[in-house]
């Protein structure tokens, strides 16, 4: 899927036409634009005729987010019927996390919380801590008969999130996005699992790539382990240098 961005002083879309092939002038709709696609794809109601229940859909980029099977078991098996329909994976915050999404209780259902959606006055009290100890992986389970029954009939009310950027060109623009994990509202008997922070390994810049790179990291059976020689079951902070390695490029 792509959407095309909006300028933010005009609020006119960069693109003319479904037939503009600049790169700039378009985004992806965030990972809230799963639903429809999984489902308009066909690939939701293949894997219902495959006789198959839960799906597991994690960033690409968290190298941790692999299939557990102790949540797997929990759901098939549920201690409590019926199992819930959403599973999101949370875990402890940290300072490096200040900006994560986290849980919140509202009107007796468990919704998403993120930075964006939060007034500026209350910001500081967001990053806090010791106020929001979790945030979200957005490693999530979810049902596939759910998600095809609330994609069918419009059940998802997911919160648009507006995203400014600013591109190489200089036109300042605005991005209309949905989080995957906002539609955690809409399913029955939604919850969160606190998981362990081995199951949050994301790559976003070259110095998380120079960390699963160096031998901080061991790949056993097809899993990223954390050396037992490191005192700490965090990861040490690095920082490279905006100016000189920020691409890969330069950073190879």
């Amino acid at each position: 899927s792509k959407f095309p961005r909006v300028n933010k002083e005009s609020l006119m879309p960069i693109a003319y036409s479904l037939e503009d092939d600049d790169p700039e002038a378009w985004y992806p709709p965030g990972h809230g634009d799963f639903y429809g696609t999984f489902c308009k794809s066909g690939l939701c109601e293949m894997f219902l005729k495959e006789g198959r229940e839960f799906c597991f859909i994690s960033n690409i980029d968290n190298l941790g987010a692999t299939v557990d099977i102790s949540i797997l078991n929990s759901l098939i098996n549920p201690p409590k019927h019926p199992s819930p329909e959403f599973v999101m994976e949370v875990t402890d915050k940290t300072n490096a996390d200040v900006k994560g999404g986290t849980l919140i209780q509202y009107e007796g259902k468990l919704r998403l919380l993120e930075i964006a959606q939060v007034p500026k006055e209350h910001v500081d009290e967001f990053k806090s801590v010791k106020k929001f100890k979790i945030f979200n992986t957005n490693n999530l389970w979810i049902k596939l008969e759910s998600i095809s029954r609330l994609v069918s009939v419009g059940g998802l009310d997911m919160e648009i999130i507006v995203n400014p950027k600013h591109l190489d060109n200089g036109i300042n623009v605005i991005q209309l996005e949905t989080a995957a994990g906002a539609a955690m509202k809409d399913f029955t008997g939604a919850i969160g699992v606190i998981v362990p922070r081995s199951r949050f390994l994301p790559v976003k810049k070259t110095s998380d790539l120079l960390l699963v790179k160096s031998n901080l990291y061991s790949m056993q059976n097809g899993y990223l382990v954390m050396s037992p020689l490191r005192a700490f079951p965090t990861v040490p902070l690095v920082k490279l240098g905006d100016n000189h390695f920020s691409k890969v490029r330069f950073f190879d």
